[in-house]
């Protein structure tokens, strides 16, 4: 009996940290890849892959919370559009320009919440609908055009640079930096416990007395919020900005919607973490590093959110027979969550 308990709990274990053994294992396998560890790699893949992680901590908290964000790359592009846009229009300073693409997203987002919340819209078709809106609103600011930093390289060096003897970019420091905020307003405000709450179960929610409406709308404020100033940054990071960013090869929306999953944030909502996700996307930037073939990246990052979703459907089953088997299974429940 007790050796199929410990069996169990590192099972349990197992999964909980699936993302860092993700991580591992990639790290593991660049050992074998010529100057897969040198600096300028390092630098360059996580550079790279800051974009995606502000997608995925939109999408995080909007799982978190039972919903679905879709707009969260074309509030990224249009953010990035109209950053790089007013620069070179109007000669704004850089911080006016990332504020006013970063309100862009908040107004977006402001409209996803309305929608989910007070006309009662799924999330998933709102958020849809509101794609085509945002690309709509990107093809008469831009006319198609793409746009660039011109020959204003100097916040663009800024970002793409160390910081310090740090083999990472500034970019990525600040991608960190937002990730590790975000993980302590879910932890330990009464805000994230509410999000999480209404999530994982919102009628209780109500009883509790939580304001669903506001939590919900000002979740998707948040995520939207988040990836138009991840878009912004992204813009002046790589010097130039067009509407179909993201649409070759393997879309950020899948990527961010794969991480957050194989993080262990619950597709049933309640469940998961920003650093979760961050560790999730850090890996599959690595691993797109040391894949250089598109489809073997597919194959790869497919099989693990097979194998990160079967066990989720199968852990959910079980919870699911024995509710009401056990006087303290909400207690148990919690206690496993916290491992």
């Amino acid at each position: 009996m007790k050796k199929g308990k410990k069996s169990g709990f590192n099972l349990n274990f197992i999964n909980t940290n699936r993302s860092y053994f993700f991580l591992l294992l990639i790290l593991l396998c660049g050992l074998f890849e010529k100057n897969f560890f040198s600096a300028y790699n390092i630098c360059a893949v996580t550079g790279n892959g800051s974009l995606v992680i502000y997608l995925g901590l939109g999408f995080t908290l909007c799982l978190i919370a039972g919903h679905m964000d879709l707009t969260v790359m074309y509030v990224s592009t249009f953010a990035s559009l109209l950053c790089l846009g007013l620069r070179a229009s109007s000669g704004l300073p850089w911080a006016v320009c990332i504020l006013i693409a970063t309100l862009s997203g908040t107004l977006v987002g402001l409209i996803n919440g309305i929608l989910v919340t007070k006309f009662k819209i799924h999330s998933f078709i709102a958020t849809l609908g509101m794609q085509f809106v945002v690309k709509g609103a990107m093809y008469i600011y831009t006319g198609g055009a793409e746009l660039s930093t011109g020959r204003d390289y100097a916040l663009n060096e800024a970002l793409n640079g160390t910081v310090g003897p740090l083999p990472v970019s500034l970019f990525f420091l600040i991608t960190t930096v937002v990730t590790f905020l975000l993980m302590v307003v879910l932890r330990y405000t009464a805000f994230g416990r509410n999000l999480c709450m209404i999530g994982g179960n919102l009628e209780t929610a109500w009883l509790a007395g939580v304001k669903s409406s506001f939590v919900t709308t000002m979740t998707f404020i948040i995520s939207s919020t988040i990836c138009a100033f991840g878009g912004a940054l992204n813009g002046i990071y790589s010097g130039s900005a067009s509407i179909t960013m993201g649409e070759k090869g393997i879309s950020p929306l899948m990527i961010a919607l794969t991480a957050a999953i194989i993080g262990g944030t619950s597709i049933y909502g309640g469940k998961g973490s920003v650093v979760w996700t961050w560790v999730a996307l850090v890996a599959i930037a690595f691993l797109k590093s040391l894949c250089k073939k598109t489809e073997l990246q597919v194959l790869v990052i497919a099989a693990i959110l097979i194998i990160c979703i079967f066990y989720e459907t199968l852990a959910q089953y079980h919870r699911d027979r024995v509710v009401g088997t056990r006087p303290n299974l909400h207690l148990e429940y919690l206690k496993e969550c916290r491992k």
